[in-house]
């Protein structure tokens, strides 16, 4: 099983919405989190949606109709730079994923 890498402040979450018969930008609507702009207790509550994600994230999300959810992790480990992507079909999605998505936030 995958694991979360350690995010620092340096680490940035970038959410969008993909898939579908017809891609519509509009509907995508990006959403990116930087790290060094959330408190201690946000960046804990976002990797704790992450880490969620983990087990319900799959290579084949985007195939056909399925809508899915597109997680872009970039973060430093070992001092370089590293990408993570993990893709969740949007009907295993969970609610508090769509929230930070549609809202930038964790409630």
């Amino acid at each position: 099983m995958r694991k979360l890498p350690p995010l620092g402040r340096d680490a940035t979450v970038r959410l969008s919405r993909q898939g579908g018969f017809a891609t519509i930008q509009a509907l995508s609507r990006p959403r990116e989190i930087d790290f060094a702009a959330c408190d201690e207790q946000q960046r804990g509550q976002i990797c704790n949606v992450l880490e969620g994600c983990l087990p319900l994230a799959a290579p084949d999300s985007g195939r056909g109709d399925r809508r899915y959810y597109r997680i872009e992790l970039r973060f430093r480990e070992n001092e370089q730079e590293d990408e993570m992507v993990l893709q969740v079909p949007e009907e295993q999605a969970p609610g508090e994923l769509v929230r930070l998505w549609d809202k930038g936030q964790v409630l």
